[in-house]
């Protein structure tokens, strides 16, 4: 079973986003736009004391964090290093035919789970549309490919050495929710989910996850697939007891996505904010101080300088750490930013002539798990045409003929009809090469959590990881609307 990608199995079930109650809209059948029934926000009250405020990155934290302070009455100015605004969320139409778009950065929502998300669409009138690239997913595992229903066949499920308890599970259950056999009863002590120490699982910091699998009983099987040999348990259970709290599995099926891509939701924030957004100013120092923040800048080759009562940092802390900061961080924060980790890949798309996969009776949803392609789905499919898109995604540094060669050693079916292939390799950006938060390491916790969230002295810190957890866009936006609030109140 070494074939088995154990990285993207946990990746897969990784999912998070904030929000305690469940709001769910009418979800409209078919392709239409979904109707957003999700009680909206009450407008912020303008503030009697406005601040000046430097908002450092244009991303979704970025723009929603200075459209929030501009509702509120404050004075706000936005430097983004780039030439476009949106940072990790890109929708891509330029090489592409007959209206076809793709998202290359983040690309997927969930109801519940993003309900700020859900309010800002609904504030923008921007459609929803159903995305169903997690339905009639095909896996392949130790060079085979297994639809959803063949894993969930005890006759199956009995090949692969798993042990009674865990074929009964899968039965029953989605293959990613798998570790849910074993720590389910571990998540109701959690309380509070920005809270995950004094529970009694302090201690399991320093102990893997596959731990407690194997503890409770997993077979050698069921560790090899569900993997964490790396991960604190402390944080997985943490994570797990985050998405039980909001009524969420560990693998959502049914995602969203908005229509035109998910780029439309930063593109109406920077509408909202005009000229406050300042594109092509990278930051070249910060200065702060107890009554305020003082900011230099290139634009057009010449140096500025800007100042402020306060600083949001909404870049990515790898970007970050690269400016100076006098004086130093406090070392609590200092850590943070040496210390948190982030994945990066590449995105891929490919467009078809047809939809190939059909005349082989086949899901295009799959799992490939190929060292050069991790995966492949359907995107733009409501554009009315015959020609198709298909988002992958794998590893920095990949060329397209690579992600080409390996889609066609593993696809099951026939031949493709594939015209040609797109590729964002995002670890080569030189703003914006981060992805996704990983994991904080064993027996890390105490050090990062909650200092990932707290400001330093005038200086505020948002973006998808500064939150328990680091599911994109909605972990960017609560974030920035934290970071909002907090000086406002300041």
């Amino acid at each position: 079973m070494k074939q088995v990608n154990r990285r993207n199995f946990l990746k897969s079930t990784v999912a998070a986003g904030l929000g305690s109650s469940i709001l769910t809209p009418d979800l409209l059948g078919g392709k239409q736009p979904l109707e957003n029934n999700t009680p909206a926000l009450a407008p912020p009250a303008q503030t009697a004391a406005p601040k000046k405020v430097i908002v450092a990155g244009a991303g979704i934290a970025g723009l929603c964090c200075a459209y929030e302070l501009m509702k509120r009455g404050h004075e706000v100015t936005v430097l983004e290093a780039s030439p476009r605004h949106g940072g990790h969320v890109l929708t891509v139409r330029d090489g592409l035919s007959d209206g076809l778009y793709a998202d290359f950065g983040a690309e997927n929502i969930t109801q519940p789970g993003y309900e700020l998300f859900w309010n800002y669409a609904k504030q923008f009138n921007i459609p929803v549309l159903p995305y169903p690239k997690r339905e009639k997913i095909l896996r392949r595992i130790n060079g085979q490919f297994y639809s959803e229903e063949m894993l969930a066949d005890p006759v199956v499920l009995k090949k692969f050495n798993l042990n009674a308890r865990e074929i009964k599970f899968l039965t029953q259950n989605e293959w990613p929710e798998l570790p849910l056999l074993y720590t389910k009863p571990y998540l109701s002590k959690f309380k509070d989910e920005y809270q995950p120490f004094g529970v009694g699982y302090d201690h399991l910091d320093n102990t893997p996850i596959s731990e407690i699998y194997r503890k409770e009983g997993a077979s050698k099987a069921g560790l090899e697939f569900m993997g964490g040999q790396e991960t604190s348990a402390l944080f997985e259970l943490w994570r797990q007891a985050i998405l039980q709290l909001r009524g969420l599995p560990l693998f959502p099926k049914k995602v969203f996505r908005l229509q035109n891509g998910n780029q439309s939701l930063p593109n109406a924030f920077a509408k909202q904010l005009g000229e406050r957004v300042k594109l092509n100013c990278p930051i070249l120092k910060i200065n702060h101080h107890a009554q305020g923040v003082t900011v230099r800048y290139q634009e057009f080759n010449q140096e500025k300088e800007i100042k402020a009562d306060y600083l949001a940092n909404c870049i990515p802390l790898p970007a970050f750490s690269k400016i100076p900061v006098e004086p130093a961080l406090l070392p609590e924060k200092q850590y943070v930013v040496d210390h948190i980790a982030y994945d990066s890949y590449a995105r891929f798309v490919f467009q078809a002539s047809s939809k190939f996969w059909q005349k082989d009776n086949l899901s295009i949803n799959m799992e490939l798990n190929h060292p050069n392609i991790d995966a492949i789905w359907q995107v733009a499919e409501e554009v009315d045409t015959h020609r198709v898109a298909l988002m992958g995604m794998g590893p920095g540094g990949t060329t397209p003929q690579q992600a080409l060669a390996a889609f066609r050693e593993v696809y099951p079916g026939k031949q493709d009809t594939i015209e040609q292939v797109l590729v964002k390799d995002w670890p080569r950006e030189q703003f914006a090469f981060t992805c996704e938060r990983l994991n904080f390491p064993m027996g890390s916790l105490k050090k990062l959590w909650p200092h990932v969230l707290t400001p330093n002295g005038r200086i505020h810190f948002a973006g998808a990881y500064a939150d328990n957890l680091n599911w994109g866009m909605e972990a960017a936006t609560r974030s920035a609307n934290r970071v909002a609030q907090e000086i406002d109140q300041a």
